[in-house]
């Protein structure tokens, strides 16, 4: 990603990221945001930004993954900033230097790594697959294997919207209100979705699949084990062939 400018963008095919300095948390995607609408004005949140978006890239590097280690690690209340300035080798002054407090931390962390996923799934290939279900079977894995190499992630995202904090869960529920829908708009915007059955209403199917991945996570968490990212990868994967059976036309099968 470009660095340390006022205005930056990045595109593949109708998937368009705008990165602003004086936008808190760091970056809208097409538009959607982690922050009420008050929030994007400029003031001293945005120049706190701006300072950190200014430090080398080590530095950066250092207070991200120390934070999202410390956020993946605890819950949101009990995770300690002061534990994050001593794992990234700053004072605690320091980083509220850079950040108002810890809640635009987390948010920010959220909005990074977010980022990062969308990366790694958004590759050369997306845009060659017009197939909805082949499509889903490139992503899932794509973040599976984002997840493999980086386990602190998938540990931040299940505590961010399955074991959130009133501090931070007004926002993230907003903002997964409007996720779908905005992911359908965004990504999937060249799929051929008249492969689908005139009695089908594609939404429904990708709303079923949501649903089928969070009834899952929500299972494993209340049997107290370890998310299996593996098992998981296989499950999804039965659960796309049966919809695909379900809902295309013949000839698409």
């Amino acid at each position: 990603m470009p660095k340390q400018n006022s205005v930056c963008q990045r595109e593949w095919g109708r998937f368009r990221f705008i990165l602003r300095a004086q936008d808190p948390f760091h970056i809208r995607v097409n538009g959607v945001a982690l922050f009420s609408k008050g929030e994007g004005k400029r003031g001293p949140m945005s120049d706190r930004f701006e300072r950190f978006e200014s430090l080398p890239e080590d530095r950066r590097r250092a207070i991200m993954d120390a934070a999202s280690e410390v956020f993946g690690d605890e819950d949101y209340a009990r995770a300690s900033t002061a534990d994050i300035a001593r794992r990234a080798g700053v004072s605690k002054s320091q980083l509220f230097f850079y950040f108002k407090n810890k809640r635009d931390l987390y948010l920010y962390v959220l909005t990074a790594l977010m980022r990062r996923v969308a990366d790694a799934v958004v590759d050369d290939r997306w845009y060659q697959i017009d197939d909805f279900f082949e499509i889903m079977r490139h992503a899932v894995t794509q973040k599976a294997g984002l997840v493999g190499s980086s386990p602190r992630i998938m540990s931040f995202f299940v505590r961010a919207f399955y074991l959130g904090h009133r501090d931070v869960s007004g926002v993230l529920d907003a903002f997964m209100t409007d996720a779908v829908p905005a992911m359908v708009q965004t990504y999937l915007g060249h799929v051929r979705w008249d492969r689908f059955r005139e009695d089908v209403d594609p939404m429904r199917v990708v709303r079923m699949l949501v649903w089928c991945g969070d009834g899952y996570l929500h299972e494993q968490l209340r049997g107290g084990g370890e998310l299996d990212m593996e098992a998981m990868l296989s499950e999804f994967l039965v659960w796309l062939d049966w919809l695909k059976r379900a809902t295309y036309k013949e000839e698409y099968l």
